[in-house]
Formats: C-alpha cells, structure tokens, sequence
C-alpha cells in the first residue's frame, strides 16, 4: 500500500495562536478540509518534499509561485473583471488567457479547477502553497466572508503594488554598488593575472630582493593562475555550508539581530519592517479581521526575525488587554513616531487610517536611507577599489626601484 504524501503546514487557532505541524493527506483538498474539522484557520499548507542534494535547490524558478509583478497583476485583473459582475468562476476562466506567464496560468488553472469544485477563494489560494502571501490569504477570507470580496481584493492589488514598488526601490538602488564591485573585482583580476607576470620574468632576472608588499603580491598573482580552481571550490562549498547552516532558526535570528546593529543597514530595515507591518495591519483592520488575529498575522509579513518576535509576544500582551501602543513600546524595537502614532490613533479611534499613515511615512524614509546608503556605498567602492590597484602599482613600482637601484 502506497503511503499517502505529507504535508506541512501553518494555521491560526480559534485562540489567534499560530500553530505549525504536518499531517498525512491524499492531496491539498483533503488536508485542508482536515485542518478546518480541527478547528484550524489555514494559512499555508505544502507538500513536504526531500531536500535536493548538499541542501542546494538548483531551480531557476519555483513551479508554485508568481514572477515578480504577476500577482499584484493578477489581483487587480480579477478585481476588475469581478466589478463588470462576472461570475467568480467566469473571472478566473478568463484571466487564464490574458496571464502571459506560463506558471501563472497554470496556478489560475488550478484554482479555477478548484472553485469549479466548491472550494471557495481562499481555500484555492491556500492550496496553493506559497504561492499567495499569507496576507493576501487572510484579506481574502474576511472579503469572502464578510460579503465584500471586490472591496477586498481591490485593496490587496493597491498593498501588493505599494510593496513591490519599494522591493523594486531597493533592488535598483543595489544595482550599481553591485556592478561597481565587479568590475572593480574583475579589473583587479585582470591586473594580477595578466599584467604582473610580465615583471615576474625581470624581477628574477635582476636577482634582487624584493620589498615584502611586491613579494606578498606576487604571491597573490601566481596562486590566483595556478589555484583559480581550488578558490573556486572553496567559494562553491563555503557557499554551501553558509546555506545549510542558514537554513537553523537560531542562526537566521542571530543574523537579523546583527544586521540591525549595523549603522545606517539597521536604520534601513528598522523603518522597511516597521512600514509593511503597520500597512499590513492597517489593511487588516480595514477588513474586519479581528485584533489579535491581525495582528499576528501582519507579523507573519514581516521578514526580519527580531520584529517577528516581538510582534508575536506584543500581540500576547495585547490579548491580555494591554493597548496596542503600550504593547509596541514594550516590544523595544519600534520607533518612538509609530508608538505616538499609534497611541494617537487609538484615541481619536482613527487607528486604521493612522496605520495607513505610518506606513507612507516610512515608505518614504526607506526611500530618503537608500538615496544616502548610495551615496555613501559607491564612493566607498570606488575608493576602496582605487586603493587596492594603488597598493599593487606601488609594489610593482617599488619593486623596478629597487631592481634599478641594484642594476646602478
């Protein structure tokens, strides 16, 4: 008899606790169907599959996700097509010829199967694994059930949105640093590589000894020509270990606690987690999802571990009846402007919109630190480059000084 696949997956419990396990199922219908007998809120649910060899996954792009841009896209296609009154069903069938993406239309195919079957939206999404952020799942869900599902999604395509333009913020502002430091690498290659031996020959010609920097960068230049390979293979599995090991709780939340130490790098992160948090949860809130339950799940969008933690024991003390500032302020990593922002909005019961407010502020303070962060970053590279060339054409200089001042 043929074992039945496992699943892993995470769910909130009717107490807003998140609950992680794995169960025995015949496919993702039937798991959730399970978790919701159990009284378990699904939020993702997987297969469990075997890790590839040395841990490494070697796939260009996962099967069960969305390119970058194609679920925000997604979203507000199908909130568009639901606004001209067409069936839900309708919608989906129509959105798998205008979604470009070969994975895309097969995740569209999917849920349209599984809605065709009487599963509602939510339910397809989450079979669908990873594929729909745990946000976007749990709006859904309080559109469906609150008879709003237009309303809803229309505000998930416009969070998606905001979230992917500041993602693409980042990435472009990273570009140059990044192409800088190639080129700089590969021209300081170039030069040890193909420039220095042809003094290697002169130097042991002359006789001379040399001055230790040209010796230690002649080094430099034979062992990168001989051993290229073995640096190589020690990057490959350096790589590897680094992958496992960062595959360990401990050690992720040990890096995110050391990169907000970090000047400038922590401020950065600090205000990008603090901004999605407050806009995850403001959404929420908008939706009728309860408080505590938002809460925890806006603290599931949250990447860094460090504010991960403290959102979830925040979110205790808060079901505890604790107010929502006192509890971001015992939490000791927000910033003193959201906790008064905060504290507003629960007084003048506009807590929604001051969520809203918080989120654009820092928006525009990730913004404003990754124009400085640039500014600082690419003359630092280039200084640092120049340096380097600097240090190998004065060990070469010095070195034909010497060499001259033997031959004289």
């Amino acid at each position: 008899m043929t074992a039945m696949p496992r699943f892993t997956y995470r769910a909130l419990s009717a107490t807003g606790d998140f609950v992680d396990g794995e169960i025995d199922g015949p496919d993702l219908r039937h798991v959730i169907a399970r978790l919701n007998e159990q009284a378990l809120l699904p939020i993702r649910a997987m297969e469990k599959r075997r890790h590839p060899a040395f841990g490494l996954d070697f796939r260009l792009g996962r099967p069960d996700s969305f390119p970058r841009g194609d679920l925000a896209l997604l979203v507000q296609q199908l909130t568009r097509l639901l606004k001209a009154s067409l069936p839900l069903d309708r919608s989906l069938d129509i959105l798998t010829t205008l979604m470009e993406d070969k994975r895309t239309r097969r995740i569209v195919h999917r849920l349209l199967d599984r809605v065709r079957d009487g599963s509602s939206l939510t339910d397809a999404m989450t079979a669908e694994g990873r594929a729909f952020p745990n946000i976007c799942i749990s709006m859904v869900r309080a559109g469906e059930e609150g008879g709003a599902l237009r309303e809803v999604l229309a505000r998930v395509g416009d969070f998606l949105v905001r979230s992917e333009a500041i993602r693409q913020k980042m990435v472009s502002a990273l570009i140059y640093p990044a192409v800088l430091m190639v080129v700089a690498t590969g021209s300081i290659a170039l030069i040890l590589t193909l420039v220095l031996p042809q003094f290697e020959s002169m130097f042991q010609d002359a006789g001379a000894r040399l001055p230790a920097s040209t010796r230690l960068v002649m080094a430099a230049s034979r062992a990168l020509r001989s051993d290229w390979w073995v640096m190589l293979l020690g990057i490959a599995i350096l790589s590897i270990a680094l992958q496992r090991l960062m595959q360990r709780p401990a050690m992720l939340a040990m890096r995110d606690r050391v990169l907000l130490r970090v000047p400038m790098v922590g401020s950065l992160m600090t205000r990008f987690e603090v901004g999605r948090f407050s806009r995850s949860l403001g959404v929420l809130l908008m939706n009728g999802v309860p408080a505590t339950r938002a809460l925890m799940l806006a603290g599931a969008t949250v990447g860094n571990r460090v504010f991960a933690e403290a959102i979830e024991s925040l979110a205790g003390r808060f079901k505890a009846g604790e107010g929502l500032a006192a509890s971001l302020e015992q939490a000791g990593c927000f910033p003193n402007l959201a906790i008064q922002l905060v504290r507003i909005g629960d007084e003048t019961g506009r807590l929604q919109d001051m969520l809203q407010e918080i989120a654009d502020i820092y928006d525009q303070e990730v913004e404003r630190a990754l124009e400085r962060l640039l500014a600082l970053l690419v003359p630092a590279i280039t200084i640092v480059m120049g340096l380097a060339v600097a240090l190998i054409v004065a060990a070469v200089m010095t070195a034909m000084i010497s060499v001259n001042d033997l031959a004289g």
